[in-house]
């Protein structure tokens, strides 16, 4: 109950409470402090999945606070309404909900987030986003910077742009 109070003084995220106290006031103490369901042990699993699907549903739509990473000690950046947490290797949509990104285009979307506003030439984008082991090809960055459109449409698209000297920006 602690954990719900604290949780919820500083973020908006979903909480659900799935517990063996079952009395009347454990459930309204816990609604209470902030948890959006009240679970109580043994409980149908299929239940259980139907519970948090509504619970998603009803906080997909209020804007997800990010907060706790970055309180946590998280390298969070925010750009256009997406949410890049650099230590948890995450990218959020302005939706809230979370995009899948292989390790050369997290690491592409890294290198412009570090970087804003800053034209980087494709030399320095190879240099950010190469291990040290990597065989890289002159054009490497060009099919990265097209899968980052397609994995993340939004997220690098219109803000991922050429400079006038040939370098990228976003």
């Amino acid at each position: 109950m602690t954990i719900a109070r604290r949780l919820r003084a500083t973020s908006t995220i979903p909480i659900m409470m799935v517990t063996g106290m079952g009395s009347d006031i454990d459930r309204i103490v816990g609604l209470e402090l902030g948890a959006d369901d009240y679970v109580v042990k043994p409980f149908n699993p299929r239940e259980l999945v139907a519970r948090i699907n509504a619970v998603l549903r009803r906080t997909s739509a209020r804007p997800l606070d990010l907060g706790p990473a970055a309180s946590l000690g998280h390298d969070c950046r925010q750009f256009a309404g997406w949410f890049l947490d650099l230590t948890a290797r995450l990218l959020t949509d302005p939706a809230g909900q979370v995009v899948s990104l292989t390790n050369a285009e997290f690491l592409l979307l890294e290198a412009f987030v570090t970087a804003p506003h800053r034209v980087l030439s494709r030399e320095q984008l190879l240099e950010r986003t190469r291990s040290a082991d990597a065989e890289v090809f002159d054009r490497t960055i060009d099919v990265l910077g097209a899968a980052s459109r397609t994995a993340a449409p939004g997220a690098v698209g219109p803000w991922l742009s050429a400079g006038a000297a040939g370098g990228n920006r976003i």
